[in-house]
């Protein structure tokens, strides 16, 4: 081996390790930011919902007994957060939940269904941020009960 070849050797070499640590460092990068991101959301939902449940009776004996109280805190949030950090499925979702509720709508829809629609579509979202597969629980699986 010549001279030229050792040095061309030890060039390429380093030059891949750099680049190998570089490339290291972006993914590692790269799924931290994933891992903030869920984090982020699951927080945001997690407070979602948890307001969302101020329109079920029942629940005035648990940590969300104010219900109007939550039942405002859950409109504020859709009107003002929602359209920044959910899916389109997600706001189409909390506007026809909003509307289920409304002493206009004479045909008054299910809520509870569209409840499990909402966390169907929850779950799907932040199965996709990590690329995990879509969630095998139906809506028919989510169901909001008490405990007497």
């Amino acid at each position: 081996m010549t001279l030229e070849t050792i040095i061309s050797i030890l060039a390429v070499s380093g030059i891949g390790g750099v680049i190998g640590s570089i490339v290291t460092h972006k993914l590692k990068e790269h799924s931290e930011k994933k891992l903030h991101l869920r984090e982020s959301k699951e927080r945001q939902y997690k407070d979602l919902l948890t307001n969302l449940l101020g329109f079920f009776e029942g629940w005035e004996n648990y940590e969300i007994a104010d219900s109007k109280k939550r039942k405002n805190q859950f409109l504020w949030e859709v009107y003002t957060s929602v359209p920044l950090y959910a899916s389109d499925e997600v706001i189409k979702l909390c506007y026809k939940f909003i509307e289920a509720h409304n002493k206009a709508n004479k045909k008054r829809d299910n809520s509870d269904n569209i409840y499990s629609k909402i966390v169907i579509a929850i779950r799907k979202e932040l199965n996709s941020i990590y690329g995990q597969p879509d969630s095998k629980l139906s809506e028919k699986d989510i169901k909001v009960r008490k405990v007497d």
